[in-house]
């Protein structure tokens, strides 16, 4: 496991839904953000990364929200690497309070491309990743198998705008949150918690494209939702569990 990179962060009014917890899709802003301030503090961030030719995607996130912030909340954000391991990296990361209690806590894989070549390298041979200081062999977390799903309840439709491009030229990943919460009964948003969130990234959308996104509540407040493009090639896999 690789040393812990936290900050403060404050819970600002625009990352709120109406009753003032801090939304999801916020959340998801701000792991993102710090795992990028994190590799930008080891000067092996986007600049240096695209100077190579490289990036990174992720492909699995595992959220639990044992307790949603809200509204002016001071909390401490952090991420760290936990291992590498062949073509994937580990990465933690979690919202706490000022007692320390933590409220949301992630895990996430990750995959390093070769721009160049335009595939996938092994992230413990890249020389720029030795600054991470983890073990190739460290502990890793498994990520759950989501479902498979054939007939489903739900169906809408969206299409993809030049602001959900990230630098990568593709969607940016928190997008796909978005739409599979914007599918969902809205009573279920204005009446439940999201308990744990798992999303698997199978393929890109990209500026103009129209996705399809469908959902189905398998068990008691738990939704399974895919996002597929035009040609109904998956893109996103989701379960919600509220």
């Amino acid at each position: 496991m690789g040393k812990i990179f936290e900050r403060p962060q404050a819970i600002a009014t625009y990352d709120c839904l109406e009753d003032h917890h801090l939304s999801p899709v916020a959340v998801m802003n701000y792991f993102q953000q710090i795992s990028l301030e994190h590799s930008a503090s080891l000067k092996a961030g986007p600049y240096e990364l695209s100077a190579l030719d490289l990036t990174w995607i992720v492909v699995k996130y595992h959220v639990d929200f044992w307790q949603m912030p809200r509204f002016l909340d001071q909390l401490q954000l952090g991420t760290w690497a936990s291992a590498f391991k062949g073509f994937t990296a580990h990465r933690g990361f979690f919202l706490k309070n000022q007692s320390g209690e933590h409220m949301v806590d992630g895990q996430s894989h990750w995959m390093m491309v070769d721009r160049r070549q335009n595939h996938i390298v092994r992230v413990n041979e890249v020389p720029i990743n030795a600054v991470y200081d983890v073990e190739d062999q460290g502990p890793r977390f498994k990520m759950p198998r989501l479902a498979r799903i054939k007939d489903w309840e739900n169906v809408r439709q969206f299409s993809v705008r030049y602001l959900d491009i990230d630098y990568n030229g593709h969607v940016n990943n928190v997008c796909y949150l978005a739409w599979a919460l914007a599918c969902l009964p809205a009573v279920v948003l204005q009446t439940r918690t999201l308990k744990t969130l798992d999303i698997v990234f199978k393929e890109q959308a990209l500026y103009g494209d129209v996705v399809t996104v469908k959902d189905r509540e398998i068990a008691p407040n738990c939704y399974r939702v895919d996002i597929f493009n035009a040609n109904e090639t998956l893109l996103t896999q989701l379960q919600l569990q509220f």
